[in-house]
């Protein structure tokens, strides 16, 4: 019974490692060399730094410490940190454009020339939209590993009793 036991262990330890995680594969297609991240390690700890190079088994950071490799298997999580601003461009013309028109009705009911609400409202939407988006820094989870099975056995015996446990969790 002990040596199926056995077996059956190494097999599925065996399985568990085998192939490449595609979720890593994607992370890595997503980064570019300079992008700035937070790692999260399965130890705990986390490492910020720079993008250097990747793997299909390792990620290379700059850190302040110096270049670090960090294996797949140790990596929890990704957050890319990033400064863009076309979102907030989008938005914040969006929002500038309807104050403007309704600004621009509101002066053309009253006499006065309506273009000037309107395109000064949306050039000013524009540039609050764009200025704050560059300045939030909101981090983006690229990479999350999926938790590996776990499968322990316990063998336990007593005087009147030996019994097997099986646990497996996904």
């Amino acid at each position: 019974m002990s040596a199926v036991i056995a077996l059956a262990s190494c097999s599925l330890a065996s399985a568990q490692q085998a192939g490449p995680d595609p979720s890593f594969e994607r992370m890595r297609a997503k980064l570019k060399v300079g992008d700035h991240l937070t790692v999260d390690l399965m130890n705990g700890s986390s490492v910020e730094g720079r993008v250097i190079d990747g793997s299909p088994d390792a990620l290379v950071i700059s850190t302040s410490a110096g270049d670090r490799r960090l294996s797949r298997p140790d990596v929890a999580i990704v957050r890319r940190h990033g400064h863009g601003i076309l979102l907030g461009a989008i938005i914040g013309t969006g929002v500038g454009l309807a104050c403007g028109a309704a600004m621009g009705s509101w002066f053309a009911s009253e006499g006065h020339d309506r273009d000037g609400p309107l395109f000064g409202l949306t050039f000013l939407g524009l540039g609050i939209g764009a200025g704050i988006d560059a300045v939030a820094n909101i981090p983006h989870t690229v990479y999350r590993q999926s938790s590996p099975s776990r499968t322990s056995f316990n063998v336990e015996a007593g005087p009147r009793r030996t019994a097997v446990r099986v646990a497996v969790t996904f």
